[in-house]
């Protein structure tokens, strides 16, 4: 399969872009944005669309420890062999 031209990516993108945004107005429920979603994969490579979705997850992530941070999970006592 070729690399997508300019166009296409940028089709690729706006599809891409929308979709995310519809999850985000509609509390991540996918159901709601099933038309958006077949836009998104019917314009995107399968590997793109794969790697946004993982890019998508991280940023959230990302974005959860930057504004809420994070905390230290107690160190538990190691169990000794007897």
């Amino acid at each position: 399969m070729p690399a997508p031209t300019g166009e296409e990516r940028k089709k690729c993108h706006a599809a891409r872009d929308n979709y995310f945004a519809c999850l985000k107005s509609n509390g991540n429920e996918e159901s709601a944005c099933a038309k958006e979603k077949d836009q998104y994969t019917a314009v995107c490579p399968a590997a793109w669309v794969s790697y946004f979705a993982r890019k998508r997850v991280y940023d959230e992530y990302k974005k959860k420890l930057n504004e809420e941070g994070f905390l230290l999970t107690e160190e538990q006592p190691s169990k000794s062999k007897q």
